[in-house]
């Protein structure tokens, strides 16, 4: 019994360990097995998304990141100079990083000559740009690049491209020397050399292309011999698409705290104007009268004549005040609140304050990013003076309008039909007068044809900027070891 009794603990502490031998080598086969499975799948690959400019006031740029983020599965690193907040999905993004290169412009150059000065900038931002990419770790297998501006991305982007055997993507949004010239003249010799700079360099490196028109991908076709550029358009995003769906009306967006505050620190908001009674709730005539909300987005550049807004707001004023006893429903007020910053915006401030307006109000915003769908998913009609310094491309707030059911009213240029159809979803202006026509036939009280543009606005709303770069953009990012130099 003695002897039974001492030989039951080691039988027992035997099979505990012969069970302790058999898990130990169960998990070190598993160990092996997720060892080899992480060393078959290859590490996720990174795309550098160069932005020579605000990243926050590029929605395209905006979309492309995402996409690649979540569509592509890549890492992201977006190259930018400081700016204005992107949206709330790029800031929160985990795949999404951000780093900033300098905007190439000091104090101390701000009295030195204009020639000088632009030397200057593009040689600080040519050396920061090609820095940062020869440093970026992990090395990115693609850099996406947006085009304008050329200078310097051409250049920096596709000699780091060669040195580090990256692959180079460039989205042609418009042509740099063609808005280069709005400032310093056509005929300059600076444009020039811009010219002979975007035309040879674009052509020049190795690399993918897209653009955003039919009429951009024949000219690249034809003028720079690039035959296989690929038309990725551009689509609203869904937040524009809800924003649409919980519209409230002006009234209840525009008295939130932070759209309210926008409108208060407007530079041209006046006391007792049509939209501050609107807000307050003292205006009169609230039913037959009730003001329409007209809304425009702008990069206040010279691609954009806002004289024609002030002008026909003058127009449908006066007007206004002729038929104010006969048909107030007619001529209902307008409230027109203009989003957006930019080099001439404190110019088109001064006009809009010497305006002496009765029925017309103005308000110059910079709004959050999460409160831009709302606003336009609460106007009425909303207002596009994008003439296109090449003539080739398209204006990327169109497709948020129409995101948020928004018709729209454009000003009429060759490649705008490629997105407005007219009567359809929007209507095209060429003149001052054309558009304060428009106005008074869309904001009239029945609203009947206005109803009637809503309803296709909201039908090209429906085409999504995820399914339109899954099938467009997305071969261009195709994963592959090769790099194209290879």
């Amino acid at each position: 019994m003695t002897i039974q009794f001492k030989l039951a603990p080691i039988r027992l502490t035997r099979a505990r360990v012969r069970r302790a031998i058999r898990d130990r080598v169960s998990t070190t086969k598993d160990a092996m097995t997720n060892a080899s499975t992480n060393a078959e799948r290859p590490p996720r690959a990174t795309t550098a998304v160069v932005v020579m400019g605000d990243f926050g006031h590029s929605p395209r740029m905006q979309y492309h990141a995402l996409s690649l983020a979540d569509d592509a599965d890549r890492d992201v690193v977006v190259v930018s100079t400081r700016g204005t907040t992107p949206i709330r999905e790029i800031v929160e993004h985990e795949r999404v990083r951000r780093v900033e290169v300098t905007t190439g412009e000091w104090s101390m150059t701000a009295n030195w000559p204009t020639a000088l000065a632009l030397i200057a900038r593009a040689a600080a931002q040519c050396a920061h740009l090609l820095y940062a990419l020869l440093t970026m770790r992990p090395r990115p297998r693609e850099v996406l690049i947006q085009n304008p501006p050329c200078i310097p991305t051409f250049f920096a982007c596709g000699l780091a491209c060669s040195l580090r055997g990256m692959r180079m993507v460039i989205d042609w949004h418009n042509l740099g020397y063609t808005l280069f010239g709005l400032k310093h003249g056509r005929a300059s010799r600076a444009t020039k050399f811009c010219e002979w700079y975007e035309r040879t360099l674009g052509a020049y490196w190795p690399a993918k292309h897209m653009c955003v028109t039919n009429a951009m991908r024949d000219f690249l076709r034809e003028e720079l011999g690039i035959e296989d550029a690929v038309v990725v358009k551009d689509k609203a995003a869904d937040r524009f698409r809800d924003a649409a769906a919980v519209a409230e009306g002006p009234r209840a967006f525009w008295t939130r705290e932070r759209p309210a505050a926008a409108l208060r620190a407007s530079p041209v908001a006046r006391e007792n104007d049509v939209c501050d009674r609107f807000l307050k709730g003292t205006h009169a005539c609230m039913t037959k009268n009730k003001p329409r909300f007209v809304v425009s987005s702008t990069s206040w550049t010279p691609d954009e004549d806002f004289d024609v807004l002030l002008d026909a707001a003058v127009e449908y004023d006066e007007r206004s005040r002729r038929h104010k006893e006969t048909d107030v429903a007619k001529y209902p007020d307008l409230v027109v609140i203009i989003t957006g910053k930019g080099p001439q915006r404190e110019m088109y401030e001064r006009k809009m304050n010497e305006l002496t307006l009765e029925r017309v109000a103005f308000r110059t915003v910079w709004l959050h990013p999460d409160d831009y769908p709302g606003a336009l998913a609460n106007a009425h009609v909303g207002v596009c003076l994008h003439t296109s310094s090449s003539g080739l491309d398209l204006p990327m707030k169109v497709l948020d309008m129409f995101g948020a059911s928004l018709p729209v009213l454009a000003a009429r240029y060759d490649v705008v039909r490629e997105l407005v159809s007219e009567g359809v979803d929007g209507v095209l202006f060429g003149s001052y007068l054309e558009l304060a026509d428009a106005l008074v036939k869309l904001c009239h009280g029945h609203r009947l044809v206005l109803q009637g543009l809503k309803f296709g606005a909201a039908e090209r709303g429906k085409e999504t900027w995820r399914e339109n770069w899954r099938a467009t953009a997305a071969p261009l990012f195709a994963s592959t070891h090769q790099s194209m130099y290879e």
